[in-house]
């Protein structure tokens, strides 16, 4: 009978030697639950509950706990153009350009918790979800040959954690296609005698998302799993519930009509994601919350039922000491509100992201950016609305601007024992004042005049450090999104009036005016709606790791006037402030070409000859 660490296969070339490691085994020993008695066979495990349950655990193990699972606290955000984190480390490298089939660039291993043997601590994220795929193809492999008695672990049981390990590993797929571009699914744990690795070939995305999609349906269809999870068993909470699968089907349909592997606009595509997002909509399980009430789906205890409106699914982790790592340093403002120093300021608001949020009004603020983005010309209604870039840039704005991010001179809450949190970022101002236009500046100071407000709870700052009083929790998905999908799926499928019906969903709530009422609406023009789609969804689910993707799947990101960010210099001129846009004084070399599908691992290409490496490369 063979041994259990004589059959955990997937890829050769690099993954095969991670499989074959000593540490790599004892961190699946570690994962599965079991004794360290390495003479255990795969038989036994089986016919032990316990063990059979930590295997399917495993299958969860690719899933960030939390958004915060790249080296160093990062996240995906930093590596888009909402942000911008001078802190080095993998993203720096991310950001500098150096990503290439030899260089992983950013690595995804962040989390101490996720016991995936495919992590070290230079993995990147081809080689997380690979991994996380083969555990998950490990566990359906066996779930037939479960011995374990029925009355210990009952056939319920056993068909819940199917389903689920299905549901994960079409994320897990979903994941990759997105980076990587279309791919083989793999529905086995090959082992290491397989020898047709030179014969995959890369499908079509159509084909890679459909199979993806109807392995989601197929889930959907059983009703096994739980619309939602029990609202007071935590443990449960941390797994997938069935309204989330519906989500995740939402997310490829979206993705595969998508501009970038749909250039031809093709409708049939756009109707197939429109269905797919009302599919879940037409359950009526989820309501948005109001906008007072926003703040409590990211900082509220996993205890709290915000999974009974608008949250579909949140992370397993909550990021106690989010202020330490993407933080403000309070404790030399004026008056002093904390007595804890952040290690970094971490992910800060590009001014890119500042310029999405509309005026009060509904009109845009930048009508184009000219190549260092410092100088873009401003919207006429913008103008004619008030906007005032170098004396009052904040005034008579979207109210999500206040809700999400911390500009000079806003409130950001109360803390937990020292009073108001009032946010000043000019140059010179103690603790919380911008770096200025330089490269070297302080490591807890903001580089592009803002922090994040968003998901940030207040009360960390005090006397003492917050981490044991907060609940931050990354939200997974919300109704929000599928609102959004849906009224971009409706857009390219030529039905205008659905499609403003269904973005004004998260524009009312905000106290933005109907689609329709905006200064310059244009009535029937799909491609003028697009692009106000585009924009929502980037100020609706910043910092909910949506960019990354979406300007890729958008073919947005190109070697032409996309490739930077920009900064503001908040300056004090007597008793008032002017304010300054600066292009981002930093290398930034990761909106190219090159970045938009990204390079198979070379020791993995040579190896699947059949799978070519994207155009750019």
């Amino acid at each position: 009978m063979k041994k259990i660490n004589k059959i955990i296969h997937l890829l050769p070339g690099l993954f095969l030697l991670l499989i074959l490691g000593t540490s790599c085994r004892k961190s699946l020993d570690q994962a599965l639950e079991r004794t360290s008695d390495s003479r255990m066979t795969l038989a036994q495990e089986l016919a032990d509950p316990n063990m059979v349950r930590g295997m399917f655990q495993s299958c969860y193990a690719g899933i960030p706990a939390n958004r915060m699972y790249l080296w160093f606290w990062s996240t995906e955000e930093t590596l888009t153009d909402n942000c911008f984190d001078p802190q080095g480390q993998s993203v720096g490298t991310w950001l500098s350009g150096s990503l290439t089939p030899s260089n992983a660039a950013v690595w995804c291993a962040n989390e101490g918790v996720t016991n995936n043997p495919y992590m070290n601590n230079t993995a990147g994220f081809w080689g997380r979800y690979w991994g996380a795929i083969r555990q998950c193809n490990i566990f359906l492999d066996n779930i037939k040959n479960i011995t374990a008695p029925l009355d210990l672990m009952p056939q319920s049981e056993r068909d819940l954690m199917k389903d689920e390990a299905i549901a994960c590993r079409a994320y897990y797929q979903i994941k990759l296609i997105s980076m990587y571009g279309p791919l083989p699914f793999l529905e086995t744990s090959f082992q290491t005698d397989f020898t047709g690795w030179k014969d995959l070939k890369r499908p079509t995305f159509d084909e890679a998302a459909k199979k993806i999609a109807a392995d989601l349906q197929g889930v959907i269809d059983r009703k096994i799993i739980p619309l939602k999870r029990d609202p007071t068993n935590t443990n449960d909470k941390f797994r997938m519930p069935l309204a989330y699968v519906y989500g995740l089907k939402s997310r490829v349909l979206l993705f595969n009509a998508s501009p970038l592997y749909n250039p031809s606009g093709d409708k049939v595509k756009y109707e197939e994601a429109a269905a797919a997002a009302k599919q879940m909509l037409d359950l009526n399980a989820f309501t948005l919350e109001p906008f007072s009430n926003m703040k409590s789906m990211y900082i509220a205890p996993m205890t709290a039922n915000v999974e009974g409106n608008e949250v579909i699914w949140r992370g397993r982790s909550p990021i106690g000491q989010y202020s330490v790592v993407a933080g403000m340093n309070l404790t030399a403002t004026v008056p002093q509100v904390s007595l804890t120093v952040p290690n970094k300021c971490g992910e800060t608001p590009s001014q890119e992201i500042v310029d999405c949020y509309e005026m009060k009004n509904g009109a845009m603020v930048i009508q184009n950016y000219d190549a260092t983005h410092a100088k873009p010309t401003f919207t006429p209604e913008a103008i004619a609305a008030g906007y005032d870039d170098a004396n009052n840039p904040y005034a008579n704005r979207d109210a999500r601007l206040a809700k999400d991010i911390a500009y000079n001179g806003s409130y950001f809450g109360e803390s937990y024992d020292m009073g108001p949190i009032n946010v000043f970022t000019f140059l010179g101002c103690p603790g919380t004042g911008t770096n200025g236009n330089t490269t070297s500046g302080v490591g807890t100071k903001t580089s592009t005049g803002y922090y994040f407000k968003k998901d940030r709870d207040p009360i960390w700052y005090g006397r003492t450090g917050g981490g044991g009083r907060v609940s931050q929790f990354t939200v997974a998905m919300r109704i929000a999104e599928i609102w959004l999908n849906y009224a971009e799926a409706l857009c390219g499928a030529g039905r205008f009036e659905e499609a403003c019906n269904a973005l004004d969903k998260t524009r009312l709530r905000a106290g933005q005016p109907s689609i329709k009422n905006v200064p310059g609406y244009q009535a029937g023009n799909l491609q003028w709606l697009m692009k106000r789609i585009y924009n929502e969804r980037r100020v609706e689910l910043v910092l909910e790791d949506s960019r990354f993707y979406d300007v890729r799947r958008w073919n947005l990101i190109s070697d032409v006037n996309n490739n930077i960010v920009s900064f503001i210099l908040p300056q004090k001129v007597g008793a008032k402030y002017t304010y300054t846009r600066l292009k981002c004084p930093y290398v930034w070399a990761c909106h190219n070409e090159k970045y938009k599908v990204l390079p198979i691992p070379l020791a993995d290409k040579n190896l699947l000859p059949g799978i070519t490496q994207p155009a750019a490369w």
